[in-house]
C-alpha cells in the first residue's frame, strides 16, 4: 500500500475514534458502567471477527503465524490497547470528554521521543514543532478555572497516552507487519475480550441493569469505534511512520468535541477552545512541512527488534 493511501485510512479511523466519546457517553446515559462498556466492546467486536472468519472459511488464517508472532500481538498490541481503553472509559466518568481526549493526545510526543531516540524513527524539525504547537493546545484545554476537571480525571487521562504509546510503536514491529490487520484486530479484541472477563468481577456495578437505549451506544462502538476504525487504522499505520500515524490521529478530539458540543450541549471555557484549535494547527504544520536528511545508511524504522 502507497504511504498516499494510508494517509486517508489513518484520517478514517480518526473518526470512528472520534466517535468513541460519543457513544460512551450515550451508553453512559442509559445507566452502562465502564466495566459494563468495555466489557461488551470487546467481546461484541471479537465476536464479530471470529463469525467473520469461520462464515468465510478463512480461520486457518488466525493460526498461519508462528506463536512468537501472535504472543507479540498478544503482549505487545492486545494488552495495551485494551488497558488505553478501559484507563479511558473509566476517565470519561470523571470530567467532559472532550478534555480527556486532549490530554490523551500528548501521546504523539511520546511516541516521537521514543523512535527518535532509539534511531528507529526519522527526525523532522517541523514535526516537532508541530507537537509542541500541539502540546500547547493540550495544556490550554487543562484550563482548572473548570470545577468539572479533576484530579482523578488529569491523572486517568495522563495514563491512557503512555499506555498507547507502547501500542502504536509495536504495530511497526518487522514480524508484526506481515500480519493482516483483520488477524491483528481478531486477536486484539479477543485479548481484550479474555482480559476484562477475568478483571469483570472485580469492578463495581456489572449487574448489567442498563436501559435498552444502551445498546445504541453499544452497537456504535464495536461495529464503528472497535472493529471499523481498528482495522482501517491498522491497515495505514503499518505503512508510515508510527509519529506521522499518531499526530494524524490528533483529529480525533477535535472531532469528538465539535459533535458533543453540537448534539449533546456540551461545552468549553475560551481557553479550551483556544487549545482546540492549536492542536489541529500543529497536526497541519506537521504535516505540510516535515522534512528531513536522507541518511547515506538508512536507520530501521521497525520497533523492537534488529533490522
Amino acid at each position: 500500500m502507497k504511504r498516499s493511501a494510508s494517509i486517508p485510512l489513518i484520517f478514517l479511523a480518526t473518526i470512528g475514534y472520534g466517535l468513541m466519546p460519543i457513544f460512551t457517553l450515550v451508553a453512559y446515559a442509559a445507566k452502562t458502567s465502564p466495566s459494563e462498556l468495555v466489557l461488551m466492546r470487546f467481546v461484541g467486536a471479537a465476536v464479530l471477527m471470529w463469525i467473520y472468519y469461520i462464515a468465510t472459511g478463512r480461520t486457518a488464517k488466525l493460526t498461519a503465524y508462528p506463536k512468537a508472532v501472535v504472543l507479540r500481538v498478544v503482549f505487545m498490541i492486545g494488552i495495551p490497547f485494551t488497558l488505553t481503553i478501559l484507563v479511558k472509559f473509566l476517565a470519561f466518568t470523571t470530567m467532559p470528554v472532550g478534555i480527556v481526549q486532549a490530554i490523551f493526545y500528548g501521546y504523539p510526543l511520546i511516541v516521537m521521543l521514543i523512535g527518535v531516540s532509539s534511531g528507529r524513527e526519522s527526525f523532522y524539525l517541523s514535526r516537532l514543532l508541530g507537537y509542541m504547537v500541539i502540546l500547547v493546545g493540550i495544556l490550554l484545554t487543562m484550563d482548572f478555572s473548570d470545577a468539572r476537571l479533576t484530579v482523578v480525571g488529569v491523572l486517568l487521562s495522563v495514563a491512557s497516552p503512555v499506555v498507547y504509546s507502547w501500542y502504536i510503536l509495536s504495530l511497526r514491529h518487522k514480524k508484526v507487519i506481515p500480519v493482516p490487520s483483520p488477524v491483528i484486530t481478531t486477536y486484539v479484541m479477543t485479548t481484550g475480550s479474555v482480559l476484562m472477563v477475568l478483571a469483570f468481577p472485580f469492578f463495581p456495578n456489572n449487574g448489567f441493569s442498563f436501559e435498552s437505549q444502551a445498546w445504541w451506544g453499544i452497537a456504535g462502538l464495536v461495529l464503528i469505534s472497535s472493529v471499523g476504525a481498528f482495522i482501517v487504522f491498522n491497515y495505514g499505520a503499518k505503512h508510515v511512520d508510527s509519529s506521522l500515524a499518531a499526530t494524524i490521529c490528533c483529529f480525533e478530539p477535535i472531532i469528538t468535541i465539535l459533535i458533543e458540543i453540537l448534539f449533546l450541549g456540551g461545552y468549553y471555557t475560551p481557553r479550551q477552545m483556544a487549545g482546540i484549535v492549536l492542536i489541529p494547527s500543529g497536526i497541519l504544520f506537521s504535516l505540510l512541512f516535515s522534512r528531513k536528511l536522507k541518511p547515506k545508511n538508512p536507520v530501521c524504522c521497525t520497533i523492537g527488534g534488529d533490522s
